[in-house]
């Protein structure tokens, strides 16, 4: 690797991007820890099997993915080099298990995943201009970003390696049965297309129309149904706390955009502080808010307790009128001030059972115009071939006379769903695949109808023989009649050729119910991979494959709960042997 290095430094340009890269390492991370092979100081935080892990062998992957981004306190630095090391510790188990299992790394097959972009993902920072593994560039990053020595980084990157191939080892142990790939296919190739009526319940609802008389004695003869409507929707009949605030927003900027920015606004809070002391409130948030209200001077909409920030709501519950308080959350500073409140209030029954009694009537009303009209569509489908046609021949049956006049089978529509299976649409081609990664629609979500598993189960109840459903359906208000229009089922031919990828898919599915999350392993470490790494991490506790020295690196203790393990006699002379060398 280091040829490569001494034949890609000839080009004068390199050298110069070479230079500004280590200039910009050096700014944002200071200067290399280890970029020389240097060990004054290094100190063992853990022992996997043979291999001694030290608190710089952390940088390998704590400065490749938090060097840009690392906690602004103490706390959320060691939290984050315990994820490093966490990822550390796994990778280094992994590589000795495929040791153990006689797995190797050829040298030319090193080469290659050192170049390879998309495995080794940290080389995405490490490509020169023409987009091609660049030696000066890689010496750079490896010694100034990750800063350790290019030693050090390609024997670690061996053990990732070694990772890798035995995870690949255990996936293709997770193989499909021939009945789950059997299964996969005639769930997602077995499609029906439905025919639906659609009953729209507001343009009935203009035909059917009721009078206060109705009302009064729909009332009169219904109270026990009209209170059970009220308790149950009680909700509709009742005001929350509402508070009118008034707001001083300063937003915080993010660590990115530098720390003059970051002073700034921490110069404004404490200026928004000292004048709200003595000043008015309004005038001040008028003058220094940052948000969409500062034409109010900071004045909010009345809101609700459970509508509005809660952090707010956390500091001005149960406060007086004129109450000012201080709220800093993750992105903003505010000063808040409650300048009214509206009770709570609960509209009795007495007030609104006359418009409960009119809302019961109406639907009632409408609920057996439908009946009416669903008994008639239902004897039309004896003769017509279909639910568009049997519609049609109704509305000319009951064409009423007049310009005006209204046909009430206008408020019937005839539509299709077009072919859908039960396992759900896949919303990126809904798109033209232009959104990937969206995933599928629930499997009960019926296109152009909406969620009904009693419909999408019936959907595939119907045959050609039988294909008319004897239901009617309610979904989102509206009432349907359903029709199998057509089913396409799966073919022996079409298995054969979909087998070889429904297998990888169900391998896949398989191996990340198992191994959860493995790839971040590798790109974007983090605190839990899934219940096999955790299974994994405790056998090699148990076993004394793993040992952690708490004493010698703060973020341990995050890592594991039981007392420190007694130091192996002979690490004292190896680290001195190590300062020596």
């Amino acid at each position: 690797m280091l040829q490569d290095i001494r034949q890609s430094s000839k080009n004068g340009w390199t050298y110069i991007m070479v230079g500004v890269l280590i200039v910009v390492f050096a700014v944002f991370f200071g200067a290399p820890l280890d970029s020389c092979g240097g060990s004054q100081g290094r100190k063992v935080v853990a022992k996997v099997g043979s291999t001694d892990i030290y608190d710089d062998d952390v940088n390998l992957i704590f400065n490749r993915y938090f060097g840009n981004r690392r906690g602004t306190d103490e706390s959320q630095v060691i939290q984050q080099q315990a994820t490093s090391l966490r990822a550390l510790v796994y990778i280094h188990l992994l590589a000795e298990r495929a040791e153990a299992a006689g797995i190797r790394v050829e040298e030319d097959e090193f080469q290659a995943y050192i170049k390879d972009r998309f495995q080794n993902i940290e080389f995405m920072y490490a490509y020169g201009q023409s987009g091609k593994f660049d030696g000066p560039f890689y010496k750079a990053y490896v010694q100034n970003q990750l800063r350790v020595s290019i030693p050090k980084y390609e024997e670690f990157k061996r053990r990732e390696l070694l990772a890798r191939k035995y995870l690949a080892t255990v996936e293709m142990q997770f193989q499909p049965l021939p009945s789950e790939i059997e299964a996969l296919h005639q769930l997602r190739n077995t499609k029906v297309d439905l025919e639906f009526a659609k009953f729209e319940k507001a343009p009935i609802q203009e035909s059917v129309p009721v009078t206060e008389a109705d009302v009064d004695a729909y009332l009169a003869s219904n109270a026990a149904d009209i209170k059970k409507h009220y308790d149950t929707n009680k909700a509709e009949y009742s005001t929350p706390e509402q508070l009118l605030v008034r707001r001083i927003f300063i937003l915080k900027p993010a660590e990115s955009e530098g720390p003059d920015k970051v002073a700034e606004a921490v110069e404004k809070w404490d200026k928004v502080k000292e004048r709200v002391k003595t000043e008015d409130f309004a005038t001040v948030a008028g003058e220094m808010t940052e948000d969409y209200a500062k034409e109010k001077q900071g004045l909010m909409d009345w809101t609700s307790i459970d509508n509005m920030d809660q952090n707010i709501a956390k500091a001005l519950r149960g406060k007086d009128k004129g109450t000012v308080e201080e709220v800093e959350t993750q992105f903003a500073f505010m000063m808040v001030k409650l300048e009214d409140t509206k009770p709570a209030k609960v509209t009795p029954l007495a007030e609104v059972q006359k418009d409960i009694a009119e809302q019961l009537l109406q639907e009632k009303k409408v609920d057996e115009v439908v009946l009416k009209l669903t008994n008639e569509l239902r004897a039309k489908m004896a003769t017509a071939k279909s639910l568009e046609e049997a519609v049609n021949q109704l509305k000319e049956e009951n064409a009423p006379e007049g310009e005006d006049a209204t046909n009430i089978w206008d408020a019937v529509t005839v539509s299709k769903t077009g072919l859908f299976n039960l396992e759900g649409q896949d919303l990126a081609a809904m798109f033209g695949a232009q959104i990937p990664g969206l995933g599928r629609s629930p499997w009960d979500r019926v296109p152009a109808i909406g969620k009904s598993a009693e419909i999408a189960k019936t959907a595939f109840e119907l045959t050609k023989e039988k294909p008319m459903s004897q239901k009617v359906y309610s979904v989102g208000g509206a009432q349907y009649m359903i029709r199998l229009a057509d089913r396409q089922d799966p073919t022996p031919e079409k298995l054969e050729e979909d087998r070889a990828k429904l297998e990888a898919e169900i391998r896949g599915q398989k191996v990340t119910a198992s191994l959860g999350a493995w790839p971040a392993l590798f790109a974007a470490p983090q605190d839990n991979y899934g219940p096999w790494f955790d299974v994994m991490f405790d056998e090699a506790l148990d076993k004394k494959q793993v040992k952690f020295f708490k004493k010698n690196y703060a973020a341990v203790p995050l890592l594991i709960d039981e007392e420190e393990p007694v130091e192996d006699p002979t690490k004292p002379a190896e680290e001195k042997k190590e300062e020596g060398a």
